[in-house]
């Protein structure tokens, strides 16, 4: 790419994001969790991914969600969970070739922090430390920490990336129809603890909040928000069906949600659960 991914993010109003890549694995027989694939089916990874950029995302996330040593250890026993990061960011490689830019993706480790859990803050700023430091040493132009239900793990999980790289962050914490996080955080707090630790874009991903509460919720914000906020929603709230989640919103439903969310002063936009290449189709000429 011809800008940095910091450059890019100053001069370009509105950005078009990736959709979901684990529910596009589940439908092509892909195993759990979906990092997994790069392992046992790279070439359905590539075919998800190059299906975002193909449609006109220039945000590409890589395949490796949460896929941190302490979440490994227990979702992923019997393979080096570096290895799987390294496969992932050589297939987001080839999938972007200088199209888009590729986001280390980052998540949860699986538990809650102390005292709502067992995990201490020492080993979560460890496990979130590792992994940004194998994603950074294999070419990703940024970070996506996303699924955050806790500000103070995702402040954990930023200060480790800090630590590491300086390379731009997006923060996704996952907002509800409260206007907070599961543990309380609202947009305004999380904006105000996490600027200063130096995050490049701020926002929302997956959950069950719809389109307009989540548009109505962060507008405040992006009106004197000093960097672009974020939305990557899922497709609707899914129905199960033999077992599986299926979602069904159509790309009509999926495009009069973007361009709320739109005008509401969220710039860079895209889908998560549900999310898929006729969605992202179908929203890329808003950009």
């Amino acid at each position: 790419m011809e800008k940095s991914l910091r450059e890019y993010l100053k001069t370009e109003k509105n950005i078009l994001h990736c959709g979901a890549t684990g529910t596009e694995l589940m439908k092509m027989g892909g195993v759990t969790p979906g990092a997994l694939n790069n392992m046992v089916h790279p070439e359905k990874v590539y075919e998800v991914q190059k299906s975002y950029v193909d449609a006109g995302a220039m945000l590409s996330l890589t395949n490796t969600f949460s896929m941190n040593p302490i979440y490994a250890a227990i979702h992923a026993p019997g393979y080096d969970w570096r290895e799987i990061n390294m496969k992932a960011c050589e297939i987001s490689k080839r999938v972007c070739e200088g199209r888009a830019y590729i986001l280390g993706n980052m998540g949860p480790v699986g538990d809650m922090l102390y005292p709502f859990g067992e995990l201490t803050p020492e080993r979560a700023y460890d496990a979130y430390r590792q992994h940004a430091e194998v994603l950074a040493a294999n070419g990703v132009d940024g970070f996506s920490i996303q699924t955050f239900f806790h500000l103070e793990d995702m402040k954990i999980a930023v200060k480790a990336v800090r630590d590491v790289s300086d390379l731009p962050v997006f923060a996704n914490l996952v907002f509800n129809k409260n206007g907070a996080t599961m543990m309380g955080d609202t947009p305004q707090k999380c904006y105000d603890e996490l600027l200063p630790l130096g995050i490049d874009a701020l926002g929302h991903n997956c959950g069950e909040i719809d389109f307009y509460t989540l548009g109505d919720l962060l507008a405040p914000l992006a009106e004197k928000a000093e960097i672009p906020l974020s939305a990557c929603p899922n497709a609707g709230i899914p129905k199960t069906v033999d077992g599986s989640p299926v979602y069904d919103m159509s790309n009509e439903e999926f495009r009069k949600g973007i361009e709320y969310l739109k005008e509401k002063g969220i710039t860079v936009l895209g889908g998560c659960c549900g999310v898929d290449p006729g969605h992202i189709t179908a929203i890329a000429d808003l950009f």
